[in-house]
């Protein structure tokens, strides 16, 4: 059971390291990402691009910069991209739900000092 576990586990480290290492560069922002696209030579590989980019930025929870690469997707290449208008909903969903953490901290700060 034991080297059983173990195998298991390495294999999934070592997926999980092949999946994460095959994508794009992450930018650091939003504009960088944007500045990287305008180099690129077709539509695809610019939208492409900057997809991958508004991903990584909603995998690191830089939901922002997602929502302002997806943003510019729609705006500038392509206005019906499912994937840009999915990706905006889920980082505003992900933003929203900041926000009422932090007001419930707060809530819940001003309970303890009463």
């Amino acid at each position: 059971m034991n080297r059983f576990t173990a195998i298991v586990i390495s294999l999934v480290f070592l997926f999980s390291v092949a999946v994460v290492g095959c994508g794009p560069k992450k930018e650091a922002s939003s504009l960088d990402a944007i500045k990287v696209a305008e180099a690129m030579k077709t539509v695809k590989e610019k939208t492409d691009y900057l997809l991958a980019q508004a991903q990584a930025f909603y995998n690191s929870k830089d939901f922002q910069n997602a929502i302002d690469a997806a943003q510019y997707v729609l705006r500038n290449l392509d206005k019906e991209s499912m994937t840009a208008k999915n990706l905006i909903t889920k980082a505003k969903e992900a933003l929203a739900a900041e926000a009422q953490k932090a007001v419930d901290r707060v809530k819940n700060s001003i309970k303890v000092i009463q």
